[in-house]
């Protein structure tokens, strides 16, 4: 009983943390950095995904799926992993989801959805690297049963703020 009032305990404090959501909300130097994406697309990846989240039904597969149709649905190009490699600045959407999995069960879960791009660097222009330039951040709790259905719903409030600044970019 002692340890089902913990989980409750965690559960809700978890709960409590998810209306912390962190949305670029409009940061105009984020949005500037989508500008010109409409004539190439972007690419859409999923991080390597815990064992036990997995396990859990937290699945790779299924996530690249529902951001690739969200973002084909709002009228976004998506690249296959080919053209994306012969696109300049090779603009990926990834997500990344990092779980622990706490005593109960419970699992607390961080979710970013990033926009990378290759960058070239303003002290040096023969200097590249692939950097985040679109950002945004969420944590949240599910239970091992609900663990697909929170994070995607978790997803989703960030794809359409990700698709609202890229339209505000690509007008």
């Amino acid at each position: 009983m002692f340890r089902f009032s913990i989980a409750v305990l965690v559960l809700i404090l978890s709960v409590c943390m998810i209306s912390n959501y962190s949305y670029s909300q409009g940061n105009s130097a984020e949005i500037n950095t989508l500008k010109g994406l409409k004539t190439i697309g972007i690419g859409v990846g999923v991080e390597e995904i815990d064992a036990d989240a997995a396990a859990d039904g937290l699945d790779k597969k299924r996530l690249v799926k529902m951001v690739t149709q969200q973002l084909k649905k709002s009228g976004i190009k998506v690249l296959t992993d080919l053209e994306l490699g012969s696109v300049k600045g090779q603009p990926m959407l990834l997500v990344n989801i990092n779980t622990v999995k706490q005593p109960g069960p419970i699992y607390i879960y961080t979710t970013s959805l990033d926009l990378n791009q290759i960058v070239i660097l303003d002290r040096n222009r023969r200097l590249t690297a692939v950097s985040p330039t679109w950002t945004v951040l969420i944590t949240g709790g599910a239970l091992p049963e609900d663990l697909y259905k929170s994070v995607e719903a978790s997803l989703k409030p960030m794809l359409d703020s990700f698709i609202s600044d890229y339209k505000m970019a690509n007008p």
